[in-house]
């Protein structure tokens, strides 16, 4: 009988796959000696049975094994589960970089309604994600801060993925917790935080699943060396008003120019500094996090990051957006209650800034963005958010439009983040 084989009749009958056949699977689906059909069969198995942490633990040790790793003990990094507008990346990382914790990231695109770091980067002119390992070391000792796209790194876990994306696989803590920190891993920054999203648009709907995949996380990091931390953060709304590449980044902006910027952006983007400056040991970290931003350091950072990865800093001014726009009127009157986020989010797919499948093109200027805020009050007929791509611009304005929920009396906003692990 074949490992596989052998692996799926285990896993079938509720039974623990060993540390040997694990890895000999990994590597036999990463080489293409073993099928798709017969690979699906056995996340299927695994999907309904589950995994123990010792199982769970091989799998992640595997995948991570299974091409390039990096190291860089001295480095800090931090990795999102998903979520609308989450541009916490273009925030914190220049934020923690710019008091002293050099960033060494690895990161992907986005596929449906997720925002990929790097679609958002590369909506600057120029902005380049392909990096050599060299020039990636390189730029994290001269500026402290360097964001490329994983290539090579932890290829099993890439080919597993998509083969879960297409079997109806991806929402099974094992997998998710051994996809994540295999990257991770693989990527080899020293010290490590993750921000667990909960709410509709996010992979895990309720506080109480976050915090055990953010348990999860923090547990296999810890068993492979990288020291680790995890927060959960709201994501039952956006995360700020921008929701799209071009107009993420924009906002971004600024933030770290010290502008005006949405309550839970700030909130959630100090917050993930001060954790990775703990994380490196750095005292006084809200005290050096407040500096930063002051200081018109963090920008100063940013910009010197867009230009050594081939980005036009001069148009960090004013970045290329949609010139088809349409405004949503509000369907009704009262207190804003909160945006969607998972309405909101497909309304940004629909106009273009997002993929329905791997592969399709994404339009770097479409999106939306809000132009109000939690508890403000709304009239009928008022405008309230913005329409950038010329895409499904009806059905993304009906999307919209009913991701709004407005209350009689003002509704105080929730926290942002919901909890410090």
């Amino acid at each position: 009988m074949s490992d596989v084989l052998e692996a799926i009749e285990i896993k079938k009958r509720g039974g623990e796959l060993p540390e040997s056949l694990i890895r000999s699977v990994v590597e036999g689906y990463t080489a293409g000696r073993i099928p798709d059909y017969q690979m699906s069969a056995l996340l299927m198995a695994v999907f309904i049975r589950g995994m123990g942490y010792e199982e769970t633990l091989a799998l992640t040790r595997a995948m991570a094994d299974s091409g390039k790793r990096y190291s860089f003990p001295g480095c800090v990094d931090k990795h999102s589960t998903g979520g609308v507008g989450d541009k916490v990346s273009l925030t914190a990382l220049p934020l923690a970089a710019a008091c002293g914790a050099p960033v060494a990231k690895l990161s992907g695109r986005g596929l449906g309604i997720t925002g990929g770091t790097i679609d958002k980067l590369e909506s600057i002119p120029g902005f380049s994600c392909s990096l050599t390992e060299e020039r990636f070391r390189r730029q994290v000792e001269e500026v402290g801060l360097a964001i490329a796209e994983a290539g090579e790194l932890a290829p099993a876990d890439r080919a597993i993925y998509a083969l879960r994306d297409a079997t109806g696989t991806v929402d099974s803590l094992p997998l998710i917790g051994s996809s994540i920190v295999s990257k991770k891993a693989a990527t080899g920054a020293g010290h490590l935080l993750y921000d667990v999203k909960c709410g509709s648009g996010a992979f895990m709907r309720t506080p109480e699943e976050a915090r055990e995949l953010a348990r999860l996380l923090i547990r296999l990091s810890e068993d492979l060396g990288v020291r680790a931390a995890a927060m959960i953060s709201d994501m039952s709304r956006p995360l700020g008003r921008a929701v799209g590449n071009a107009l993420e980044v924009r906002e971004s902006l600024r933030f770290l120019r010290g502008e005006e910027a949405p309550r839970d952006l700030g909130e959630v983007a100090r917050s993930v500094a001060v954790r990775l400056l703990e994380l490196k040991g750095v005292s006084e970290p809200e005290r050096a996090v407040g500096r930063a931003l002051a200081s018109g350091a963090a920008y100063e950072l940013f910009v010197r990051f867009v230009r050594a990865q081939g980005g036009d800093p001069d148009s960090l001014a004013d970045l290329p957006l949609s010139s088809e726009v349409r405004e949503v009127p509000s369907p009704g009157e009262g207190y804003v209650e909160r945006f969607d986020a998972l309405g909101v989010g497909r309304a940004a797919l629909l106009l273009g800034a997002g993929r329905q499948k791997k592969g399709d093109p994404v339009d770097p200027g479409a999106g939306v963005e809000l132009l109000v805020d939690l508890g403000d009050r709304v009239e009928e007929g008022q405008p309230v958010a913005r329409l950038y791509g010329g895409r499904e611009v009806g059905r993304a304005a009906g999307l919209v439009s009913g991701a709004l929920v407005l209350s009689p009396k003002p509704v105080p906003p929730p926290p942002a983040i919901l909890d410090s692990l």
